[in-house]
């Protein structure tokens, strides 16, 4: 095979190998991360829950620029729950960025940002997970699995934790695969180039590791030597066998791209964004829980502070009677951001916790890991946007009441009591955030509805 004719041919396989991973492959990779970060924020929240680690409470003001491997080391065991804690939060921080601000595209994935993230894959050892792992935190959490599962008295969190451990097994295994051959492929890009501006002249005698690097070197451009590629390049161009290597390398790159997609006639499709934007809401339902659990824990405060012995005697001949209790009526003031006014508010807080269990129900059937995935597929577009928004209002009014009652339990309880009060504002500030990026979504599904509709009037064809 003439040079010349090899280096088209290998442009053509590399360019059609780029178009396959950003078409077909990047996408089915953003999704495979999008489970793989909601197990472990499902496990980061359990672990919490149950006592085995301490929150971080920075978690929440942590701002993620670029992606990065979090610290890890030994764990001490005078602060080791602490410690597990962080570093899960940064875990979790940083799988969060790449899911929801990362560009899943091929040049987004170049050798050195391969090495970050599949250091975020390998953080933890989910495949083997065992007490002499390779690291102290996979040893770390081996035993908290170990002493969950141990001390297990519940249905949910078995079926919690089996299933986060499930899927980060199985999609750390399908996202290591994907992400080597990203590797491959930049290694061949490498060679390419280098074949382009540095060896493209140079004789067989010439083509040496020596000269490669001096040239590579004199040319400034910031390109790397990496020697092992190099010696690859020489055998593949220079050697006897040059001919088959380069077959080789060429049969290695095909792929059957296949034609794309075309709908001439029918209208672009945006359920993908709404099913999303669904998929975000479904998360607020791990924040919900929590929140659910501590105002459940400060009202038992608040009234075994308002009750004296006759009281309590006087409600336990009440459930005696079977007669019915009083509803606990609180009254809450908080601020209206949309509107600008204090808004006051008598709340039944338990018909309120009734109505939190029943929403938590449904937004974990539509969070990425849920039981609705299929049902969502089969949804059509106005089904999805009335679901997501009718979601999105549901949240937003929660977010308001448990603003204000968390002011009420901390002004309303007593000095010995106020220490004891379980304060939700990481979680209040946790679903704020699942809001903003839920309206990022209803923006980006608006903005692509217009500009189909634009389009339309102009009697342009637009690929969804």
């Amino acid at each position: 095979m003439a040079e010349n004719d090899f280096l088209v041919k290998l442009k053509n396989a590399l360019d059609t190998r780029r178009e396959w991973f950003d078409r077909t492959e990047l996408p089915k990779l953003k999704e495979e991360f999008r489970a793989f970060h909601a197990a472990v924020s499902s496990l980061y929240s359990l672990f919490s829950k149950k006592g085995f680690i301490s929150e971080d409470p920075y978690k929440n003001d942590t701002k993620v620029g670029d992606l990065a491997v979090p610290p890890a080391g030994a764990l001490s065991d005078s602060n080791k729950r602490e410690q597990l804690g962080i570093q899960l939060a940064a875990l979790d921080n940083e799988l969060d960025f790449l899911v929801n601000f990362y560009d899943f595209y091929t040049d987004s994935f170049a050798q050195e940002k391969l090495k970050v993230i599949v250091g975020l894959v390998k953080y933890v050892d989910w495949i083997h997970l065992t007490p002499d792992g390779v690291n102290a935190t996979t040893q770390a959490i081996s035993d908290v699995v170990a002493n969950i599962r141990h001390g297990i008295n519940d249905q949910f969190t078995a079926q919690t934790l089996t299933d986060a451990l499930a899927t980060l097994s199985s999609t750390t295994k399908t996202i290591i695969n994907t992400l080597k051959l990203l590797s491959d492929f930049n290694r061949e890009m490498y060679k390419y180039n280098l074949r382009v501006n540095i060896t493209s002249s140079m004789s067989a005698a010439e083509a040496t590791a020596a000269n490669i690097k001096k040239k590579l070197a004199s040319a400034k451009n910031g390109t790397p030597f990496y020697a092992e590629l190099v010696d690859e390049l020489i055998k593949e161009d220079y050697s006897a066998n040059s001919r088959d290597l380069q077959e080789a390398v060429l049969q290695q790159l095909s792929v059957e791209l296949g034609p794309a997609k075309k709908t001439a006639k029918a209208p672009p499709s945006f359920k993908p964004i709404l099913i999303d934007g669904l998929n975000r809401i479904g998360s607020a339902g791990v924040n919900i829980s929590e929140i659910a659990g501590k105002i459940n824990e400060n009202r038992n405060l608040l009234e075994n502070q308002k009750k004296g012995l006759w009281a309590k005697i006087k409600k336990l001949m009440s459930q005696i009677a079977k007669t019915e209790t009083k509803p606990t009526i609180y009254e809450l003031e908080y601020m209206d951001p949309a509107k600008g006014v204090t808004i006051r508010e008598k709340l039944n807080f338990n018909g309120f916790c009734a109505t939190l269990e029943k929403k938590i129900s449904i937004l974990n059937a539509i969070a990425p890991q849920g039981n609705a995935g299929k049902k969502l597929e089969s949804m059509s577009e106005d089904q999805l946007i009335e679901l997501l928004q009718r979601n999105l209002k549901d949240v937003q009014g929660f977010h308001k009441t448990l603003n204000g009652l968390d002011d009420y339990f901390k002004n309303a309880a007593g000095k010995a009591t106020r220490s004891k009060i379980k304060g939700i504002k990481p979680e209040l500030s946790a679903l704020k955030n699942v809001i903003a990026r839920v309206n990022e979504k209803l923006q980006e599904y608006n903005a692509k509805k217009e500009e189909a509709e634009q389009f339309k009037k102009l009697g342009i064809s637009m690929e969804s």
